[in-house]
């Protein structure tokens, strides 16, 4: 089992602050972004993740006590789903919260456990990630920072799949609002707000963009490379007689589809077509011909 503890630096009897601090100070040091170690990174990020909330650092200190999890996974030893179900069975309906741990509920009918890692309590806690088209587009993990309702300041690491859509969700368990004393911590949300950048327009799974050519371009057919979002550098090909307005599609250049391997949107170039500006002579040359 992971010592969190000495991975961080602090004492086991560390405040949330401390915690806090010394987290932060293995951030800035080992973040892969600024040429850090990202096994180190990752480490200590996952050692904040559950020291930080005063429910999960409860349950770790109480693993670690009993000498960690079972071997294969599963219930710690001390605690049996079935023992505690059985107990509390005789209560009849409703809600009884354990440790604030689980809720159990006995309907008509037949009996159903309902474990919930957050009962009533502190509320969830809200916040938007902005990302560019690009950043929505490769796998990448960012920070944000966000304020609990307390005013108090704290920040959160969030893995960013490729491909994730506008207005996905990513929840962070005990990570939201600690208000209300002796009460499991909120969840903290994050939503994902995906923009328009770089000249690139995202529609689904689709990317929009647009290129300006000359009326003889148009006319005879034209060849231009265009950059992606992932500077790769592609050849679109302008047919003879191309209109203004017309869209050509550039098939497996858009984004990746979330959770799939190789598929991908198409790109879609839109011609504008640039008309010269005429003289008044040349303009009477053109209408004496």
């Amino acid at each position: 089992m992971k010592d969190y503890y000495d991975i961080l630096g602090v004492s086991e009897d560390a405040s949330n602050d401390q915690i806090k601090k010394a987290f932060k100070d293995i951030a800035k040091k080992e973040h892969p972004d600024r040429g850090g170690d990202e096994s180190r990174f990752k480490e200590a990020n996952e050692a904040y993740d559950t020291l930080k909330s005063s429910q999960k650092r409860h349950d770790y200190d109480t693993m670690r006590k009993f000498g960690g999890p079972r071997q294969g996974g599963g219930q710690h030893p001390f605690f049996n789903e079935d023992i505690f179900g059985d107990f509390f069975s005789g209560f009849g309906n409703g809600d009884m919260d354990f440790r604030g741990r689980f809720n159990f509920q006995q309907n008509p009918g037949g009996q159903t456990r309902t474990f919930r890692s957050h009962p009533r309590g502190n509320k969830n806690v809200q916040v938007r990630m902005a990302l560019s088209i690009k950043e929505a587009m490769l796998h990448n993990e960012k920070t944000i920072n966000y304020k609990l309702p307390s005013g108090r300041e704290e920040f959160a690491t969030v893995k960013i799949p490729a491909g994730v859509q506008h207005g996905v969700t990513f929840k962070f368990s005990g990570m939201g609002d600690d208000s209300i004393k002796n009460m499991p911590r909120g969840d903290l949300m994050v939503i994902m707000s995906v923009l328009d950048s770089d000249g690139y327009t995202r529609k689904g799974n689709d990317l929009y963009t647009d290129k300006t050519i000359d009326c003889f371009q148009a006319m005879r057919g034209h060849n231009f490379n265009l950059k992606t979002l992932e500077d790769k550098i592609i050849n679109v090909k302008v047919p003879a007689g191309t209109q203004p307005g017309t869209i050509l599609a550039v098939k497996s250049n858009g984004m990746p589809v979330h959770k799939t391997i190789g598929i991908r949107g198409n790109l879609y170039v839109k011609i504008h077509v640039l008309i010269p500006q005429l003289s008044a002579a040349d303009l009477k040359k053109i209408k004496d011909l």
